[in-house]
């Protein structure tokens, strides 16, 4: 009897296992359909995804709907854009629902949403339309009484997310890496206690092209009472986290419309400076458990208002530190005198209300010194800037105050004493009688060597002088490795570029005496890419005594250079090498950083054909009967392709045309030449000679393609 009931029991343990296995099999297809059908009849954007599963066992005994890749990609205006990538989506099902809408059509209950490691986009323009903005507006509504799903939450996760949100109206940009958050609660019921916890790896904030938050670890523990008739939400406890920043938060929000009202409060609880130096990254990043500090510090704010696309809340924010100093129990010296008095403002209706007031930065590096001031007005429609900074740092004071990630020796001064004071509208306009902007940066003995770097930096003296209409490098005298550099310049909007991230414009006078681009190669021994900056637009005549290049040695090189756009163009740069002289037009672009492309023009005059072949790997592959060769040879190339990692051509992509004139050509030992001279006893082919060819060409596809020519 008992062999029969375990049996019994196992059997129906089997089959209860085996209908766990088969059942999300039936409806997996269906419900999937039918989500699929219901978002993109709903919104703007096309939502799909790789494969969609359905499962008891990770919620039993709720089912849980798995997509795998989805996206969601904008259409019209943001048409390219895609809002959201997400890896795993998983949304948790009542099974009686589930049921119930297979026999009755009944709404189908979400009882939790999941997304593992999505990828949020975020974009608002000048205009205010955003991507975000997906919602059909010519949807039908649904006057029926059955609704295809209900949501009655208990559960919201987020894992491993990056959100990038970018608010061009407002010039508010911000992103979070390495996101997580939970939140719990009966969402069924009018009145709710909701528990949240988030965490981010790395967020940084930026407003008004001034870096409030730069790769600070944030986290948040918030218990809140939710009013989901009211639609209000009210704070009980909660604490939020900016690296060793703690922060006590209360108050509460309300959705209006369209519209999010909020009164919020916040303060530190602690007054210990080692809190707010938690903020900047150099000292947080090592060590910082270690640090000693003195001095007080304090922090409160508020915000109280409605935002939204139409309303902008007041706040405020008060930071002081008083007197305070910091060190490394390891390191021989402190910063000391340290006062910070720091208010933003906004009375509401917009951001471009806000006032950012630093009214005193002082620090002591050593026996030197720093001071700073800043005003900032109407941020968004005009900056309005007064900033004035006076100082001197000894680098090595740097070194040994606070540890350097990858960095082995820093020497030198820095020394700046200048003050701009102006509306950017004013630079805009070149009315530079309205102008303020005077001073100085001087730099000296510069030396930078480690990880950090490519290759050892020294800069034995610059200088920059502020004007009115431009910034002016006066002078540049340094090193990069073994490469000399000198230069003098000038900078149009540096003022506009620091605080409206403007593109930065300006032109240069760069002379080398030796440059060695051999040790811009990686460890094999490959040229590494080099990215193109996005946002400059500089301009640039060059001067190299000496250049090299692997096997290729060059003298006398001349030209300008453009780079704007990601993109760097040379124009009508001349050298010489290989026994003649070359040009080079064209461009290098890296606007894929992943798939950098480049177009040129290459003029070879009367190069020696043994050199040309060991210099350039081009010709290795394109024509190797060079190897066999002496003589010269002319052409007019113009190239077009992608570059591999290595800098190399893809040569399988590669095409262009040209013209090729050569003189005194004569093949030695082509292994071709003797088959045929075996075969046919013709000894006047055996090492001949042609005095002169003159022919057109092509590559397609890698492949060179001679015209018919005379011998």
């Amino acid at each position: 009897m008992k062999r029969r009931t375990i049996l019994i029991a196992a059997g129906a343990l089997l089959g209860l296992l085996l209908l766990l296995l088969v059942l999300p099999m039936l409806f997996q297809d269906k419900i999937a359909a039918r989500v699929k059908l219901e978002l993109n009849k709903s919104l703007t954007a096309k939502v799909d995804w790789r494969d969609a599963g359905l499962t008891f066992f990770r919620n039993f005994p709720n089912l849980t709907l798995r997509l795998d890749d989805l996206t969601v990609a904008n259409t019209g205006r943001f048409e390219g854009d895609t809002l959201a990538a997400i890896r795993h989506l998983g949304v948790v099902l009542s099974l009686p629902s589930v049921l119930g809408n297979a026999v009755g059509g009944r709404p189908i209950v979400v009882r939790g949403v999941e997304l593992d490691q999505p990828r949020l986009s975020l974009i608002a323009l000048e205009d205010g339309s955003a991507n975000w903005d997906i919602t059909r507006k010519d949807a039908q509504p649904d006057t029926s009484t059955a609704k295809p799903v209900a949501i009655s939450l208990r559960k919201f996760e987020i894992k491993d997310a990056n959100i990038a949100f970018d608010n061009r109206r407002a010039r508010l940009e911000a992103t979070l890496k390495g996101f997580d958050q939970s939140l719990t609660g009966d969402f069924s019921q009018s009145q709710v206690d909701v528990q949240t916890r988030l965490n981010a790896d790395t967020a940084s904030v930026t407003f008004a092209g001034i870096p409030y938050l730069n790769r600070v670890k944030v986290g948040l523990n918030a218990d809140a009472r939710a009013d989901l008739a009211q639609k209000t939400y009210t704070l009980k406890t909660t604490e939020l986290s900016l690296n060793g920043l703690k922060l006590a938060v209360s108050g509460s929000a309300k959705s209006v419309g369209k519209l999010l009202g909020l009164d919020l409060e916040f303060r530190a609880p602690s007054t210990d400076f080692l809190s707010i130096l938690s903020l900047v990254p150099a000292v947080y990043a090592r060590d910082f458990d270690k640090v000693k500090t003195s001095g007080s510090f304090t922090m409160d704010g508020r915000v109280k208002g409605e935002y939204g696309d139409s309303a902008f809340p007041a706040f405020a924010l008060n930071a002081k530190v008083d007197d305070a100093a910091f060190q490394y129990p390891d390191l021989p010296l402190p910063a000391r005198s340290i006062f910070l008095d720091l208010a933003l403002t906004n009375p509401g209706g917009s951001a471009d209300s806000t006032v950012v007031k630093l009214d005193r930065f002082q620090m002591r590096l050593g026996a030197n010194p720093i001071d700073a001031a800043l005003v900032l007005r109407t941020p968004v429609s005009d900056p309005n800037v007064d900033l004035r900074v006076k100082g001197k740092v000894d680098l090595a004071d740097v070194r040994r105050t606070v540890k350097l990630e990858g960095i082995d020796q820093l020497t030198g001064t820095v020394a700046a004493d200048a003050a701009v004071r102006t509306r950017m509208s004013s630079l805009d306009k070149k009315q530079y009688d309205k102008v303020a902007a005077s001073g100085s940066v001087d730099v000296g003995n510069l030396t930078l060597k480690g990880k950090a770097l490519p290759h050892p930096l020294a800069i034995q003296q610059a200088s920059l002088r502020l004007r009115p209409e431009r910034a002016e490098l006066t002078s540049f005298n340094g090193t990069i490795g073994s490469s000399d550099l000198q230069a003098t310049g000038s900078i149009d909007n540096l003022i506009s570029y620091a605080f409206r991230d403007d593109t930065l414009k300006g032109s240069a006078t760069v002379r080398s005496n030796r440059f060695d681009l051999d040790e811009w190669r990686s460890g094999e021994g490959d040229l590494e890419i080099i990215p193109v900056p996005a946002n400059v637009d500089l301009s640039i005549n060059a001067t190299v005594n000496e250049l090299t290049y692997d096997k290729l040695k060059m003298s006398g090189a001349k030209g300008r250079v453009r780079i704007k756009d990601q993109r760097a163009t040379l124009e009508d740069f001349r050298m010489n090498a290989l026994g003649g002289g070359l040009a080079v037009s064209g461009f290098y672009e890296t606007t894929d950083q992943a798939k950098p492309t480049f177009d040129v023009g290459l003029k070879l005059i009367k190069v020696n054909i043994p050199a040309a072949f060991e210099a350039f790997t081009t010709v290795q592959m394109l024509a190797p009967v060079a190897k066999y060769a002496s003589g010269q040879v002319t052409t007019d190339l113009s190239l077009s392709g992608g570059l591999g990692k290595n800098m190399m051509p893809i040569f399988s992509a590669l095409t262009g045309r040209g013209t090729l004139q050569t003189s005194n050509v004569a093949l030695h030992d082509f292994p071709a030449m003797e088959k045929i001279v075996n075969v046919t006893k013709l000894q006047i082919l055996n090492n001949p000679t042609m005095q002169a060819i003159k022919t057109a060409f092509q590559i397609k596809e890698g492949r060179l393609v001679l015209q018919p020519f005379d011998v």
